[in-house]
């Protein structure tokens, strides 16, 4: 399949990084992240029936629209290349340490939006992969990196049948790490030892701030990964003694 905006070269900007009130005011409708931005306003920002409870399908993101702290940018080259995706992601890690605000309760109101245009729905599995390869050292930091591509299959947390994730343009969005990402943070799709790094990010970014039951939920997802790593050292065992 073609990719309709896989003709869509960067401009001399394209490192650039607007504001969703910029993008609005400055850029043509037709543009990727004009189409983007629209996108996010019209399904992520709104409630879905699909979801399973009320409110947005991203709660992030409505007050990051009012707020206008979040900033989206064009990917600054034109060809499916691992090493320039990782590139890029790792370049605007960097950059969304510097935007205001940079601390406090509106920090976590702040998203990065990296769109790529030019990324068919066949390449889909590289956006997964890079966004696999670096949510560690994402985590680590107390950050989050999603990943949105017409095929991404990441069920609903309400409603495993929604992919909330399904976007018509492919992105990868760089945000603050926040109490309700816990279930993120232990998917069966992750080895035990990655589950428990994670959540230890977690409990020290967010353990002195989350609610009572959360922390909890934390705390019985940390020892459920110990106990699973646990578990294989011993199956290991036991078979090497055979």
């Amino acid at each position: 399949m073609t990719c309709p905006h896989a003709n869509a070269a960067p401009s001399a900007t394209t490192d650039d990084l607007y504001t969703a009130s910029q993008v609005e005011r400055l850029l043509d409708p037709s543009h990727p992240l004009a189409q983007t931005l629209a996108w996010v306003r019209r399904f992520l920002a709104k409630p879905n029936q699909e979801l399973g409870r009320p409110g947005a399908v991203c709660p992030f993101v409505p007050g990051a629209l009012a707020q206008d702290t979040i900033w989206l940018t064009l990917a600054p080259h034109t060809q499916a290349q691992r090493n320039e995706i990782v590139a890029t992601v790792a370049r605007f890690r960097d950059r969304f340490l510097t935007l205001d605000p940079k601390d406090g309760e509106d920090s976590m109101s702040k998203a990065i939006l990296i769109v790529f245009p030019y990324l068919t729905s066949a390449d889909a599995g590289l956006i997964d992969d890079v966004q696999l390869d670096l949510k560690p050292s994402f985590v680590e930091h107390g950050m989050m990196l999603g990943e949105f591509h017409e095929r991404n299959e990441s069920p609903g947390l309400r409603n495993p049948q929604f992919r909330p994730l399904r976007s018509p343009i492919p992105m990868l969005a760089i945000r603050y790490m926040v109490d309700s990402d816990l279930p993120f943070l232990h998917r069966s799709i992750y080895n035990p030892a990655l589950r428990a790094d994670f959540i230890r990010s977690y409990l020290r970014r967010l353990g002195t701030r989350v609610s009572r039951n959360t922390f909890d939920a934390a705390v019985s997802a940390l020892v459920a990964a110990e106990i699973e790593q646990l578990d294989a050292v011993k199956i290991v065992e036991l078979i090497m003694t055979r």
